[in-house]
């Protein structure tokens, strides 16, 4: 029991702090090598975000349930608890035409997992599939936003290559990304280990601890972005990094996981869970469309969602196996 008290905490500051590494190693030796902010945000910060989530996975081969438990979950998180709490703090202004492709790519890429969850579970073939689809939304992006220095906002990771002697310094940024990668899979090591020993001590499924307890422990990277971002007014960045995530959650995430083994979807995930993600995101893009920005009644609405959703799992033993 004190490892499993341990573990959780453990790997959750592990994961946060191994991807904030491995982002800003990435970054310094993007910047270094001549590489646009744009760029690097729409590849090294957008990945970052979701390490925890991708490597959770990797780590999880054995545990194939934790696997559609914290993308499934951790996407109605970001919604619910990141974009809900965030727009409780300030507001969410969010230009719907200037992120058009990618709220709507974010649509399709929880329609996609819940088409293939359809057959009974998500295979090596569908995780080429989704990782392929990640790349092609990447590419995409690229080619919509290269001439659009509004929609490069979105994107743009606020920071210029500082000479300081360590953003130039190829050793030093090589070095923060691989200390960052040995952390993230240390760290979600630990936390995985805590969580499915905890799952067999207080009697409850896998599924069950990778829908909140491993869910909610990777999205901490979106959900402080989002809570800072909403309190220094940085609204678009709130918007734009859930977006981006639950795209990547869905595609690469889960597409690694499904590379290396065989996902099951029970039938609480296929009836009730999956419905739930595809409300949540709904919802999200529905606000943004119609009005452009994410009202503090709106936050109320989706934490509100949040909050039932774990009720009703509480209620319902039945919907966690």
């Amino acid at each position: 029991m004190d490892w499993i008290l341990l573990g959780i905490p453990v790997g959750i500051i592990m994961l946060y702090f191994g991807s904030e590494w491995m982002v800003d190693g990435a970054k310094r030796l993007a910047f270094r090598l001549g590489v646009t902010p744009f760029v690097v945000g729409l590849t090294v910060v957008a990945f970052g975000s979701s390490a925890p989530e991708c490597v959770t996975s990797l780590v999880s081969s054995s545990t194939p349930d934790i696997i559609i438990g914290n993308i499934v979950g951790s996407n109605i998180a970001n919604v619910g608890l990141a974009i809900g709490l965030a727009a409780l703090i300030s507001p969410l202004a969010a230009k719907y035409s200037t992120i058009k492709f990618e709220m709507i790519s974010m649509i399709v890429s929880v329609l996609i997992v819940a088409f293939m969850a359809l057959f009974g579970y998500i295979g090596f073939i569908d995780g080429v599939i989704l990782v392929a689809a990640l790349f092609i939304f990447v590419y995409l992006v690229y080619i919509f936003k290269k001439d659009d220095k509004e929609g490069q906002a979105a994107y743009d990771t606020g920071e210029e290559e500082k000479d300081d002697g360590k953003s130039s310094n190829l050793v030093f940024s090589c070095i923060m990304i691989v200390v960052g990668l040995v952390v993230l899979y240390f760290g979600a090591k630990f936390f995985i280990s805590g969580a499915t020993d905890l799952a067999k001590i207080i009697g409850v499924s896998d599924l069950l601890i990778g829908l909140l307890v491993v869910a909610v422990g990777t999205s901490l990277p979106e959900l402080c972005i989002c809570l800072v971002a909403s309190y220094r007014g940085e609204n678009d960045l709130a918007v734009s990094n859930i977006v981006g995530s639950i795209v990547f959650n869905s595609f690469f995430a889960l597409g690694i996981g499904a590379l290396v083994t065989n996902v099951p979807i029970t039938q609480s995930m296929m009836m009730f869970h999956i419905p739930v993600m595809i409300l949540m995101t709904v919802l999200m893009y529905a606000m943004v469309r119609l009005k452009n920005n994410i009202s503090r009644p709106m936050g109320a609405l989706l934490v509100a969602i949040y909050v039932a959703y774990v009720v009703i799992m509480a209620l319902n033993p039945s919907l966690t196996i």
